[in-house]
């Protein structure tokens, strides 16, 4: 199945480059950092455990676990009022006296939703269906902080809002998987060798902030870290990492193959149009 939500970083195109590289004897799948959890959903585990440090996300995949038909009730509703708005925006464009001053009544919807996210204003709605909207609904579906901790993105002007991702399949998955928030070095220490982890960590680079909670703060050191921690890892383990000079540094033993990758969408102004990802296990196939 695909992933619930969009997430910067996400693996879903590139799954097919490493697919080959995923062992097939193991109990548990464990993905430290989680994000879009793209390969997780892929894979529909029998028996998982996916974290991540971002509070709000994980907070989201709890809501689809344990409340998801309040949830689903709530983002099908306001699928039902962005369709409509959509619907009456397109027909008054088409009968507009003056070009250019035609409301569209989802951007004033997008904005009131999300002051609701940041407290502004009172909340009508679950902290994760205000997540799940202005994930699907915000320019490029980036989820941007500003200094005071307030999201910031503006309106991404999409015609739809689909919550069809938000599903039974979805929330039947989730219901068999532990769901944490915490250090990934925690995860490591609940891992034992019947485990296959999944590591799509942060990248070494200045490309690396997406816009993701936490990944900000995640250093050079935090690289050398995380490299000394895989190395003393009991379980198999597949990582996903941008190949830098640190990078090749850290896990030459370990690497197994590359691909590249485009990117085609600017983030706070930097653009880079291909990266090359490194394919690191700690087993042979």
């Amino acid at each position: 199945m695909k992933p619930i939500i969009k997430y910067r970083g996400g693996k879903s195109k590139e799954i097919k480059n490493f697919l080959q590289f995923i062992p097939h004897d193991y109990d548990r799948y464990v993905e430290p950092f989680a994000g879009g959890a793209a390969l997780y959903f892929y894979l529909e585990p029998q028996l998982a455990l996916i974290n991540d440090i971002n509070s709000k996300l994980i907070d989201f995949y709890l809501a689809v676990q344990n409340n998801y038909k309040q949830l689903k009730k709530e983002l099908v509703n306001l699928e039902s009022v962005y369709h409509s708005n959509q619907i009456e925006y397109e027909l008054l464009k088409q009968s507009e006296v003056v070009p250019g001053f035609v409301e569209n009544k989802n951007e004033a919807l997008y904005y009131l939703l999300r002051d609701m996210y940041n407290g502004k204003i009172e909340k009508k709605y679950l902290d994760a269906t205000l997540y799940y909207f202005i994930n699907k609904t915000s320019y490029s579906g980036m989820l941007r902080f500003n200094s005071k901790g307030e999201f910031n993105v503006p309106f991404g002007r999409y015609k739809n809002f689909n919550t069809e991702m938000v599903s039974e399949e979805h929330r039947a998955l989730l219901r068999r998987t532990e769901i944490t928030q915490m250090d990934y070095s925690k995860v490591f220490d609940k891992c034992s060798t019947n485990d296959f982890v999944f590591l799509d960590p942060p990248y070494d680079c200045v490309f690396t902030d997406y816009g993701n909670i936490g990944e900000k703060d995640f250093s050079e050191q935090s690289q050398i870290k995380l490299a000394e921690d895989f190395r003393n890892l009991p379980a198999k383990s597949l990582m996903i990492i941008g190949k830098t000079e640190l990078t090749q540094h850290l896990y030459e033993p370990y690497i197994k193959a590359e691909y590249s990758k485009k990117y085609a969408v600017n983030i706070r102004n930097r653009f880079k149009a291909e990266s090359t990802h490194l394919i690191i296990t700690n087993y042979t196939i």
